[in-house]
């Protein structure tokens, strides 16, 4: 390979009894707390109950503000990529050659673990990990050969469906299940199962050998389209999954919901998720991947740049008669919701991550990861890109990374040269340290006042008595010179006043709130 981040050559990952036997030996341990760092999706999130940090995607968050503007941000893409692909034979030659990530990659102890697509003589998932997020390898693994005579990296596949009970898997998405009793169901692989006609779930103990639950071939999980996005939410301790339905403007999103990630229910049976009229006339949304992330759900909705039919029942044939003008491009978007069911889009419509140009490997269709990843204070959001747009003959497919600052979907941000100020909700503080997000231009900085809930700067936390904050960190103290608050003077709540001048504020949380005064309940079950 030219480049050292492309995936290791055959030689380089000839390691299948190592693997074998080093993830045996974590599925046995999986039992013992602390044994594996947190989940990807556990670490996003942030506390099952809270307190999460507050991000600007969250109206509930200022009450007030002046010359600061609402920015929003995509992510960037590495200067690397690819970082993965084909270089295998089953890797394709059919319609998608390549492997792309219509997947999931987690984080498990230091090592990076992807599970992701293949579309050659039917669907396939292959496998790869890697240390450093960059560099990725492709183990040999003992379960599916190709032509029934080559070791491959696949764990479940179309050549051989009978190795794993029979199951075929479209987009699959892995879920770790470290508090499950049965060590055989450590792992779940939900995805589409194109024989079976509907979504399936296998097991595994250690992510790698699966075994289809034998019921699901003949009994839905629910009825769905071709396209499956699962997650496990621990706010609410039970799994989703966003589902491809339809509308009067095409393709669109629903949401399916299960207690064991066995038996499902759709609280609608019906789109959640709709292109609606700041769209243009040629939007459908393809598909939606959504995690929980400090507190609400991100989601990075699929967008399908292709005109529906008007009018009559469906067909293939009216189908791609109606979109034939159409560029049929697909970009992921960025979404968020308090519930699954209400979201919220950003004005104008950016992409999350752009497509590249015009016959560029990722010219035609990105598509992403089930979640993305922390690394060095980033979020890793690994995509698998296409050189040409959807329905194309021989589109080529690889697998790239783009990254985004922790908590960098969006920031409140100063005109250069220009003061402004914003006002907090009302935060029950035990300390006055709050943990900040920021970066700052040079000469700039960030101060804060603390407020009474009338907004009066509360004595000795004015934004003279403040520490000013100048540089760029994702986990800064901010503190003032008074130090502690008197023991005779403590309030009910404060709230803050960050005063930013040529500078971005991206999250913040107080360190030290009162336990016995949570965020206000995300789903709330009576009204006022």
């Amino acid at each position: 390979m030219q480049r050292r981040f492309f995936i290791a050559s055959s030689s380089a990952a000839l390691v299948g009894p190592s693997i074998l036997s080093r993830f045996q030996s974590q599925a046995t341990a999986l039992g013992n707390k602390d044994y594996l760092t947190k989940a990807a999706e556990e670490e996003l999130a942030g506390p099952s109950q809270g307190p999460w940090r507050r991000l600007f995607l969250d109206a509930s968050v200022i009450e007030k503000q002046e010359s600061l503007t609402r920015v929003f941000h995509s992510a960037e893409k590495y200067d690397g990529n690819p970082i993965i692909v084909p270089d295998r034979p089953w890797e394709g030659t059919s319609a998608i050659i390549g492997p792309y990530v219509y997947g999931t990659i987690i984080r498990e102890d230091s090592l990076l673990r992807m599970w992701y697509q293949v579309l050659f003589q039917g669907n396939h998932v292959g496998y790869a990990e890697s240390q450093d997020g960059l560099f990725w390898t492709k183990p040999v693994l003992p379960y599916i050969s190709y032509e029934n005579s080559t070791p491959t990296n696949l764990v479940v596949s179309a050549f051989q469906p009978e190795v794993t009970g029979g199951g075929h898997c479209h987009n699959p998405a892995v879920i770790r299940r470290p508090n499950e009793p049965d060590p055989e169901r450590r792992y779940a692989l939900y995805g589409y199962d194109g024989k079976a006609g509907h979504p399936r779930v296998a097991f595994s103990s250690d992510g790698l050998k699966w075994n289809y639950l034998e019921e699901s071939e003949k009994q839905p999980l629910f009825n769905s389209s071709d396209v499956v996005n699962f997650f496990y939410d621990p706010y609410q301790d039970c799994y989703f999954c966003t589902w491809k339905t339809r509308n009067r403007r095409g393709r669109a999103v629903g949401v399916a919901k299960s207690k064991d990630g066995i038996v499902w229910t759709k609280p609608l049976d019906g789109p959640v998720f709709v292109a609606d009229d700041h769209d243009p006339d040629d939007t459908q949304i393809y598909g939606m991947p959504v995690f929980p992330y400090q507190g609400m759900y991100i989601g990075q909705p699929w967008i399908y740049r292709a005109r529906y039919f008007r009018y009559g029942e469906y067909s293939v044939e009216k189908l791609h008669e109606a979109q034939s003008d159409s560029p049929r491009t697909i970009e992921p978007q960025l979404a968020w919701s308090w519930d699954l069911i209400h979201w919220t889009r950003p004005i104008p419509r950016e992409p999350l991550i752009a497509l590249g140009q015009s016959g560029q490997w990722d010219g035609g269709m990105i598509v992403t990861a089930r979640a993305p990843i922390i690394m060095n204070d980033q979020l890793y959001f690994y995509f698998g890109g296409t050189d040409k747009a959807h329905d194309e003959k021989r589109v080529r497919a690889g697998i790239g990374l783009a990254t985004l600052r922790l908590d960098g979907f969006c920031s409140m941000l100063t005109s250069p040269g220009r003061e402004g100020w914003l006002i907090t909700r009302r935060e029950p503080m035990q300390r006055p340290i709050i943990r900040i997000n920021a970066r700052t231009e040079r000469g700039g900085s960030i101060t804060a006042d603390l407020l009474d809930r009338n907004n009066r700067v509360v004595p000795g936390f004015s934004r003279q008595d403040c520490v000013a904050f100048q540089g760029d960190s994702v986990r800064h103290e901010m503190q003032w010179k008074t130090g502690e608050f008197a023991l005779d003077k403590k309030r009910e709540d404060y709230k803050v006043r960050f005063w930013l001048r040529d500078a971005e504020l991206f999250s913040y949380i107080p360190t030290s709130l009162d336990p016995e005064r949570p965020d206000i309940a995300r789903l709330q079950s009576t009204g006022p």
